[in-house]
């Protein structure tokens, strides 16, 4: 066996992968540092907090391998346009007139290159990318399967009609409310509302913890016990359920655009497995739909419009023309099927003129860029309208006072961090979709497996830019990490097909 050429006299290109191996204190962390990213890609769909507490985890855990190992990154693809987005942003905050709202908000922009670097330069075998993808698949199918668990055993006790001279509605409760607990105690049906306040002597007080409004906020207030319980006789009592699906992460918008770009990962190892490999096409099929019907279930246009788009580039990508038609025929059929159940559910089409959240998106696009112009290089800083609404003339807060955002991102940095930062992020994006196109042609000529993720990514990417037009989807922390995670893997898998070793699945 020739002995291998050492490390420092061979280029990265041509390093076998296995010298790339830590040994010792270095093994630890790195296996330390992987578990932290499997618990990033479970969470994910669950838990917004949890999964940036994990990737945080991750990241100081790496900087400490890097110490360690004493070397240098990888190669980082894209980072001079990313570094730009992010720059250009911290100099807008700087230059903001509320400069700490500003710093708030820096936070999801600095999460763009940090969890997408941290994952590029962490995976060094595609078997890696493997089990984080099936992770994440399965971790988003749990968060379906809770949904339909809301939509059939309910969410809690919606009080359809409540006096007012009840207990209830002197604590501030209203008709349409949602009982969730009562002392603690999850609530699901009538008759368990009227168990635990049987047990509750009248003149005692109860905690209630209850729902309100959509998107649903949590609330709570504590109730005199009379004798006839709450006087639950003349309330109106049936099973809440869902009006639209809001799963574990509590926002039907967040839960859409999470589940989005998930879907059409799975969409595209569907495609990738479906001439060879039946069961797991067959799994990939099952949880596609799941994803696809809860995606539904939010009632979300832009989501499911995105989702539809990430489709029919993975079908142009990974199918030949003859079942490209029937494929491209079954991604029509779901967006008539979208179309007719925005009108049943909402009563919309795809764009409502008349619709109150339409008008509210056209306000705020006018008065965005209105103050684009007038504030053309670093915009007025990020999170800065929801104080100075009334100095800017922000009108949909006046009309509608509901105090939100731009509704496009697009607008969003080009109004707050103005139109030099809406330059660097129109570049990365740009730059990105180029990318992907050239490493889904090498990765076509290698392996299987990496062209069904790079398709992966690629789709994911493009259903994110639909919702941007028409929403701030880079204000979503969960959908940014998510997006970020699709780049380190792309980024890897660049570098995995350029190093001997690192393929490891077919």
């Amino acid at each position: 066996m020739q002995p291998e050429p050492p490390l420092q006299a061979v280029p990265i290109s041509q390093t076998n992968f296995r010298q790339s191996e830590p040994g010792g204190r270095a093994t630890v962390v790195h296996h330390t540092i992987f578990l932290f990213l499997a618990l990033f890609v479970i969470l994910l769909p669950h838990s917004i907090k949890g999964a940036r507490y994990a990737w945080m985890i991750a990241f100081c855990a790496w900087l400490i391998s890097l110490a360690i190992e004493r070397k240098r990154m990888f190669e980082q693809p894209l980072a001079l346009p990313m570094l730009a987005y992010i720059g250009l942003s911290g100099l807008s905050t700087i230059l903001s007139p509320d400069p700490y709202m500003s710093w708030g908000n820096m936070k999801v922009v600095c999460s763009v290159a940090l969890v997408g670097t941290l994952f590029a330069q962490n995976l060094r075998r595609l078997s890696q990318v493997r089990t984080l993808v099936i992770l994440l698949l399965l971790s988003a199918t749990a968060a379906a399967g809770f949904t339909a668990w809301q939509y059939t055993y309910g969410i809690g006790v919606r009080l359809r009609s409540i006096g007012p001279d009840t207990p209830l509605y002197h604590a501030g409760l209203r008709t349409n409310d949602v009982i969730v607990k009562i002392n603690g105690e999850p609530i699901h049906t009538p008759q368990q509302l009227l168990d635990a306040l049987d047990r509750s002597a009248p003149g005692s007080l109860v905690q209630i913890n209850f729902l309100r409004g959509l998107p649903t906020s949590r609330r709570s207030a504590t109730v005199p016990v009379v004798s006839g319980g709450l006087g639950t006789q003349s309330l109106g009592l049936v099973r809440a359920k869902p009006v639209r699906a809001q799963g574990t992460l509590g926002h039907y918008g967040i839960l859409a655009e999470v589940l989005m770009p998930i879907g059409c990962l799975a969409w595209a190892l569907l495609l990738s497995n479906l001439s060879q490999r039946r069961r797991p096409a067959l799994m990939f099929a099952v949880i596609f739909l799941a994803l696809t019907a809860t995606i539904f279930a939010t009632q979300t246009r832009a989501a499911i419009a995105g989702l539809l788009a990430g489709c029919m580039v993975a079908l142009l990508v990974l199918l030949r023309r003859r079942i490209r038609l029937w494929a491209m025929a079954l991604v029509l059929i779901l967006g008539a099927g979208a179309t007719v159940w925005i009108h049943h559910s909402r009563g919309l089409s795809w764009i409502a003129s008349r619709d109150a959240g339409t008008r509210y998106r056209w306000m705020m696009w006018e008065d965005g860029l209105r103050l684009a112009r007038q504030h053309p290089f670093f915009g007025v800083g990020m999170g800065t309208i929801q104080n100075h609404w009334q100095q800017w003339n922000i009108r949909a807060f006046a009309v509608y006072h509901v105090y939100y955002n731009f509704h496009s991102d697009l607008v969003q940095i080009a109004a707050e961090r103005g139109f030099l930062t809406l330059a660097a992020w129109l570049w990365f994006v740009v730059a990105y979709l180029v990318y992907l196109l050239r490493l889904l042609a090498r990765a076509r000529r290698q392996n299987q497996f990496a062209t069904a993720i790079v398709t992966g990514v690629l789709s994911g990417f493009v259903a994110f830019l639909f919702p941007s037009l028409v929403e701030s989807a880079l204000n979503d922390d969960s959908l940014v990490m998510l997006l970020f995670f699709g780049f380190g893997m792309a980024v890897a898998i660049d570098r995995m097909l350029r190093q001997p070793g690192a393929i490891d699945v077919n």
